[in-house]
């Protein structure tokens, strides 16, 4: 599963520019990805393996938007391919930048099997934002994150995401991830980190290659 974060975090930590598609007041953009372990809340989503992903965003300038992404998935089943639809407002006052919206999360196999709501701040550097998952008891994902440029352009995101489920126990994940923007393609390498029983894989490595356009 994704969060719309996910789907530009490495254009967001590179501030890469992006060239958009000029619809009325509209913006359209596509993006598309090579990694190496596809990690979703420090769970590995393609038993670490390779993913092929992409995306279409579509953004007006009254803050709403809506999306499309989707990636190849290894769970040892019959799911292949996960696909996901959100939508979403977002504006900015105070010197705050806010955003609302929604996110479907969808396999080829099994369908729709959850719906999360989303809502989010940031300032300057740093954001929170709050998921909490409609189709599955209420079960809340609250996450935290800091950028900063490092020396020779390279950018540092620092993540924290805190899983509160309504059965089982909570569980703690940790990121950080050094990236560049290239004239061709953005480059990143992420580690990772969970604290939790469901899986041996506690710290998680993988590169990613990508490109908005």
């Amino acid at each position: 599963m994704k969060t719309l974060s996910k789907a530009v975090a490495v254009a967001s930590l590179l501030s890469a520019g992006v060239m958009t598609a000029q619809v009325a007041n509209a913006e359209v953009s596509y993006n598309a990805a090579v990694v190496t372990d596809y990690v979703w809340r420090g769970f590995t989503q393609t038993d670490n393996g390779l993913a092929i992903q992409g995306g279409a965003d579509y953004s007006d300038a009254s803050g709403v938007y809506a999306g499309v992404w989707g990636s190849n998935v290894d769970f040892g089943g019959d799911d292949s391919i996960e696909y996901d639809l959100y939508a979403g407002y977002a504006m900015e006052t105070n010197g705050l930048g806010l955003d609302f919206g929604f996110i479907a999360y969808s396999y080829d196999d099994a369908g729709n099997v959850a719906n999360e709501i989303y809502a989010g701040v940031s300032k300057e550097a740093v954001s929170a934002k709050l998921s909490i998952d409609i189709e599955n008891d209420n079960n809340m994902y609250l996450e935290g994150g800091y950028s900063m440029a490092l020396p020779e352009d390279l950018g540092l995101d620092l993540h924290a995401g805190y899983s509160l489920p309504d059965v089982g126990d909570n569980t703690l994940d940790l990121s950080a991830t050094v990236g560049k923007s290239l004239e061709m393609v953005d480059l990143a390498a992420t580690i990772t980190y969970v604290d939790s029983d469901l899986t041996e894989d506690d710290v998680l490595f993988f590169l990613t290659a990508s490109k908005e356009f």
